[in-house]
């Protein structure tokens, strides 16, 4: 073969490699998407240690894996561990932890990561009154010795694969408990902090993150992410002019109606998943110290409803209601019942409105509520410190507890199972606030969690509606459904269900 020959076929082969190595170029990038997704919410935190918002928590969900999760049916199903156990007495569990699972650096997932995560978070000053993971390990033998000892006893690391809690007292909650984000383990590794999850979170701005996939991951995902906030009220026109790709969970109640009527706008709509309530400052030395005029409050504010039925927004995704537990949980009483608990409030309106006529009380609400003028409607004077601020400043002024004396908010239902109110009224309760603290209803909650025949659960949780009725630690308003939003000709879903507290985002990918 001659010389000229040679250059030809060696010229003409690299040739054909660099066109051949730039279709497989553009083909990878062709498959890589970025989507454009946001939540009706901040998520304040990407540490799973100091998660204390709802929408913190379904952020972590992408990043961080917990023990236990839920299928669509509500079902316990492996996560982090493969397998568990409870003794009879719910004192303790064993969990089977999952060794093939890999944090986003390729290291494997062992027990340990478990009981180191749980003890680094709760020596971190917490972004709420109480410390994010204190719901559940307050109740871990050697707690009460954990500042001295900095270690929990009662979290036992039998070897790589197999990790038990034990409990001081019986605990029925536990598992379902352990299926927070809260409890995820995760690593810091140069002040980042990896999980086992689908994404890596990279923080981009205080309001913006960047999910990639983990490539460790079981089975990765094919797009990244671009994950902002909206309000839920601006859903519908950020997704129309292109700002958005998908709202992932936003507040049905505040969710525009003409959604429903867009062609290119799909929706899930889950579960009652957020608790209404006026939240109503009970510390010494405020006006709603004195039970009569929260109980006169209350009556008020349900008076109101009964001639303004619609008044918490969209009445396809929300519900008027003024117990804290749903129509099929247990612990429900009957509303024959609750009216005549909140009726009782009655004899005490024209004290209260004189009080606070003498004592305004400082009002404050996030942009998105409009719930001043239902207060000035029932009469209720307000002060000229009253004022609106930014839905991220709202959570810390809640958590603070001491700028104002009533405000408007909303929270997550926990969980199906009565307990879950602990959440937020429960004395260790992970987003517990010094303005809605009540002594005997904590105290009656704090008994609850040691019951662990089930048949019990309806009538003492009955009791625990009623004290709430009657103490008013807040003013329950209603629930509201969680509702996803995405354009259907940029985006498809896998799934149809959206399950409460749900936040993992690889349902959504982009259309190719």
């Amino acid at each position: 073969m001659n010389t000229r020959v040679k250059k030809f076929l060696i010229g003409g082969g690299l040739c054909l490699f660099l066109i051949l190595s730039g279709i497989k170029l553009y083909m990878m990038r062709a498959r890589i998407h970025e989507i454009k997704i946001a939540f009706a919410g901040y998520w304040k935190s990407v540490h799973p240690g100091l998660q204390h918002t709802l929408v913190g928590d379904l952020t972590l969900s992408n990043q961080f894996e917990a023990l236990v999760g839920f299928n669509q049916n509500g079902v316990y199903v492996p996560l982090a561990a493969t397998e568990w156990s409870i003794s009879p007495d719910f004192k303790i569990f064993k969990f089977k932890i999952d060794t093939a699972r890999k944090f986003s650096d390729g290291v494997a997932l062992s027990a340990k990561h478990f009981k180191d995560s749980w003890e680094a978070a709760l020596k971190l000053d917490p972004k709420s009154s109480n410390n994010s993971l204190l719901d559940i390990l307050y109740k871990v033998e050697g707690f009460s010795d954990f500042k001295t000892t900095g270690t929990l006893s009662g979290v036992k690391v039998i070897d790589d694969s197999n990790l038990e809690i034990h409990f001081a007292t019986s605990f029925r909650m536990a598992l379902e408990q352990f299926s927070g984000n809260r409890f995820a383990a995760y690593r810091e590794v140069s002040g980042k902090f990896l999980g086992t999850g689908v994404y890596v979170i990279e923080e981009l701005g205080p309001e913006l993150l960047r999910l990639t996939p983990n490539q460790y991951f079981s089975t990765p995902v094919k797009d990244s992410i671009l994950l902002s906030s909206v309000s839920s009220e601006n859903a519908v026109k950020e997704l129309m002019i292109g700002h958005v790709d998908v709202v992932a969970y936003a507040m049905g109640a505040t969710v525009a109606e003409e959604v429903e009527k867009n062609d290119k706008l799909s929706t899930i709509v889950g579960q009652d998943a957020l608790h209404r309530a006026f939240y109503t400052n009970n510390q010494k030395g405020r006006l709603f110290a004195k039970k009569e005029y929260r109980k006169a409050f209350q009556y008020l504010v349900y008076q109101y409803s009964k001639n303004n039925p619609k008044f918490l927004g969209n009445s396809n995704y929300t519900s008027f209601d003024m117990q804290v537990y749903l129509p099929f949980q247990e612990g429900r009483i009957e509303d024959r019942e609750m009216r005549q608990i909140v009726e009782s409030g009655k004899p005490f309106v024209n004290e209260f409105l004189a009080a606070a006529k003498q004592n305004p009380p400082v009002f404050i609400e996030s942009k998105g509520y409009s719930f001043k003028k239902i207060l000035k409607e029932i009469g209720v004077p307000l002060s000229p410190k009253s004022r609106m601020v930014e839905k991220t400043d709202i959570i810390d002024i809640i958590y603070k507890g001491e700028a104002a004396d009533i405000i408007p908010g909303s929270f997550g239902v926990a969980s199906g199972d009565p307990d879950g109110i602990y959440h937020k009224l429960g004395k260790s309760g992970a987003i517990a606030s010094p303005m809605t603290r009540n002594t005997p209803v904590a105290s009656l909650l704090e008994e609850g969690r040691q019951i662990t025949d089930k048949s019990k659960l309806d009538s003492f949780y009955q009791n625990v509606s009623r004290k709430i009725l009657d103490e008013v630690p807040l003013v329950h308003m209603g629930f509201n459904k969680a509702v996803a939003i995405y354009r259907n000709d940029k985006v498809k879903a896998q799934d149809r269900v959206l399950r409460r507290n749900e936040g993992h985002l690889n349902i959504f990918e982009a259309k190719r």
